[in-house]
């Protein structure tokens, strides 16, 4: 299930699997946020350069549990 707070697009985080390590975080700051209340990351905003859509491409590599999503 996407997290609620992913913004529209193709990128966005599952949320049932998620386990807050934030590598994701770490890979795509411009792009993914973590929710306190929530305990999960999410994808705040699409990316919109060569450099952000590589970096979300790198956090869904990196993830250990596979919660960064691509819809194709």
């Amino acid at each position: 299930m996407r997290h609620h707070q992913n913004a529209e697009g193709k990128f966005w985080i599952e949320q049932d699997l998620c386990v807050a390590c934030q590598v994701c975080i770490g890979e795509a700051p411009n792009n993914i946020r973590f929710d306190s209340e929530t305990g999960k990351s999410y994808v705040f905003k699409q990316p919109e350069t060569a450099e952000e859509l590589h970096a979300l491409s790198e956090a869904i590599i990196l993830c250990p549990v596979e919660a960064p999503r691509e819809d194709t």
